[in-house]
């Protein structure tokens, strides 16, 4: 025979929660004892204290002071956090913040009191990467103009990376086994099955860059980086610099002996090496005081943008080179390389020339006048426009050019702002992509696609030049407007509701 379990309930079961609070207010008014209220209402004891201890704890929050900074503060707006929410704050703290896997999970868990595990976070990562090759694999290459290329190193394994300059787009970011020239041609291939064929590139000169190009794309011409040759003739001067600090040195420590030992009648010692000491200082003083000169002349006359005619520059370049070669005669560490370095890149070094004399050629043609004269005034652009330096060389070609003197000048500057002779923003995403890469060991070509991916689709929030901020690589050489990156990865954002 079945028993009904309803009929048995305890009576402190079957109370509500008024009942409840009269038994708690009895036991506060001490109208009855504890055992008397149990024993009325056929309860425990237990179960009386446990209604009193409610009501005392009620009494006390109501009654809490409340200080002036500890007041409940205003709620701005309401966050749903969804699982999806989860996986954008996850890529947002890596991406945004370049936080580690570990400060991620410290984040979640002060934050929001969510713990999640290094291997979710792995996960979420991840399954994005493969979305995000996907969208860098389809991208039309064919704005690209002029491109840059360089190699970075993480743990010994080189980076291969490539840029659009004028709007940063990054198209190629990947870690590979080698550098050689077969390595770069495949990704060349890569590239021009994306529609990649750009009107020059800048790079330095790596052998296995420059191989793997010129088997791809032998017409396309690769020009000499002005950012790596001066910081070799920089590294120069100040080399030969130090030399010279540390043999007045010596030459100062030698002089104090010599001095020393002239009292004690014994300077014949001393004096051999006096006088080979101040031959060395003479001789670095030599080398440093030239070495600087040529370094000036090289880095503000031959390489500067605004500057002389073509001739003139191939000139001074080949006197630059054959004054080094001289020096190399007389002490040939580290000069000599210097010299080979500079006779084997003229063409690419000073490529430059010969693009804003093919620019000024067009101007010449466009308003009739003469090339030289456009010379004349991209010279004239070494001087400040505030200076008498300006007003004094300007003076003659204003005469001769008459009206169209501010319209070609305009021309010019146009000439030089656009044209490019350095991969240093090449250089600036490599300094990017390090603040990522000492965050792991391990790398690997899908996290930097995924890096790829976030450096071309996240917008730039200020930048030196006003068209592009405000706006992500992608849309600078599209000319498009382009969803979010976290809309880009499938992920709706969250909005603020009208209200607040």
């Amino acid at each position: 025979m079945s028993i009904s379990c309803a009929s048995h309930q305890h009576p402190a079961t079957n109370m509500d929660e008024v009942q409840k609070k009269d038994l708690a207010l009895k036991v506060l008014k001490k109208e009855n004892s504890i055992s008397e209220l149990a024993t009325n209402n056929n309860v425990s004891r237990k179960f009386i204290y446990t209604q009193k201890t409610k009501a005392t704890k009620a009494i006390d929050d109501a009654f809490i002071p409340k200080s002036k900074d500890l007041k409940k503060e205003k709620v701005l707006f309401y966050l749903p956090v969804t699982k999806s929410w989860i996986c954008q704050f996850i890529l947002v703290m890596i991406l945004n913040c370049r936080g580690s896997y570990r400060g991620v999970i410290k984040s979640l868990s002060d934050l929001l009191d969510y713990q999640i595990s290094i291997g979710k976070i792995h996960n979420v990562v991840h399954e994005h990467i493969q979305k995000s090759i996907i969208i860098n694999n389809r991208q039309d290459l064919s704005n690209v103009k002029i491109g840059a290329h360089d190699e970075l190193f993480h743990q010994n394994k080189p980076v291969l990376a490539g840029i659009d300059i004028p709007s940063l787009y990054c198209y190629l970011l990947t870690q590979e086994a080698h550098r050689d020239a077969d390595t770069w041609g495949i990704h060349a291939l890569d590239l021009v099955k994306q529609n990649f064929d750009p009107d020059r590139l800048i790079a330095d000169d790596g052998s296995g860059l420059r191989a793997g190009l010129k088997m791809v794309v032998p017409n396309l011409p690769c020009d000499g980086d002005h950012f790596h040759l001066i910081q070799v003739l920089i590294n120069l001067r100040r080399y030969f610099r130090n030399r010279l600090k540390s043999r007045v040195s010596y030459l100062k420590s030698i002089q104090d002996k010599m001095d020393a030992a002239k009292l004690k009648g014994k300077a014949c010692k001393i004096s051999r090496k006096l006088g080979i000491a101040k031959k060395d200082v003479a001789n670095f003083k030599y080398y440093s005081a030239n070495i600087d000169t040529l370094v000036n002349w090289m880095q503000h006359d031959v390489l500067k943008m605004a500057g002389s005619a073509p001739i003139i520059r191939y000139e001074m370049y080949n006197f630059i080179l054959q004054e080094f070669k001289n020096l190399a005669e007389r002490h040939s560490h580290r000069i000599k390389e210097v010299c080979i370095t500079l006779e084997n890149q003229r063409e690419q070094i000073l490529a430059f020339v010969k693009v804003l004399d093919c620019k000024f050629n067009a101007i010449s043609i466009k308003y009739k006048c003469s090339k030289n004269h456009l010379w004349e005034l991209c010279e004239l652009q070494r001087y400040n426009k505030n200076n008498n330096g300006y007003y004094m060389k300007s003076k003659k070609i204003r005469q001769t050019l008459k009206d169209q003197f501010y319209i070609l000048e305009a021309e010019i500057i146009e000439a030089l702002n656009s044209t490019e002779s350095s991969s240093s923003l090449v250089e600036n995403l490599n300094s990017r992509v390090r603040t990522y890469s000492t965050l792991r060991k391990e790398i690997g070509s899908s996290y930097l696609s995924l890096l790829q991916f976030y450096f071309n689709y996240s917008k730039f929030l200020r930048s030196a030049k006003p068209e592009r901020e405000g706006k992500s690589p992608v849309e600078i050489l599209t000319a498009k407007t382009q969803p979010h990156w976290l809309e880009m990865l499938g992920f709706d954002l969250f909005k603020r509701s009208a209200n607040h």
